[in-house]
């Protein structure tokens, strides 16, 4: 059975203790171009990875492709725990955050929703514990935002 909801991969978001230099790898050394750059607060960091540190946020874009870039402000990360550095999470695109959601509790996957603003973030996490945000995304969004790949799978 295919799904109808699943749509695009959103981002690719990366953890680095080197926060600058692979802000200017990507920028410099392969094309990128800066779309946002933010500071994040404490909360909203232990709320999202787990960690009480103020964070570094940048988003760089290249074409489709998007990446997300994090670092603590004020300590460091340990490979290989909650606290990991490299990849941290992807994104993937659905026509529908609430069906989608509700198939996967269904299924027994757990929800990790998270407030920021005025909406709210969702993750799940594979067997490996590897962060996965549910994004809706509209198809008529779909040209413009970052399409990591773009396939139906099963239900």
């Amino acid at each position: 059975m295919k799904s109808k909801f699943i749509r695009a991969c959103d981002h690719i978001g990366i953890f680095t203790d080197h926060y600058q230099r692979l802000v200017n790898f990507y920028i410099q050394k392969l094309g990128f171009v800066k779309e946002k750059e933010e500071r994040l607060s404490k909360s909203l960091m232990q709320s999202v990875f787990g960690v009480a540190s103020e964070g570094n946020f940048s988003r760089l874009v290249s074409g489709d492709v998007r990446i997300e870039i994090f670092s603590l402000v004020k300590s460091s990360l340990l490979k290989r725990s909650n606290r990991t550095l490299g990849y941290n999470h992807w994104a993937l695109c659905v026509t529908d955050t609430k069906k989608f959601l509700s198939g996967l509790t269904r299924k027994g996957v757990k929800i990790i929703s998270i407030k920021r603003n005025d909406h709210f973030v969702f993750f799940v996490k594979d067997p490996d514990g590897n962060r996965i945000e549910i994004k809706e995304c509209k198809t008529e969004k779909l040209p413009r935002r970052s399409v990591c790949f773009q396939y139906e799978v099963a239900d």
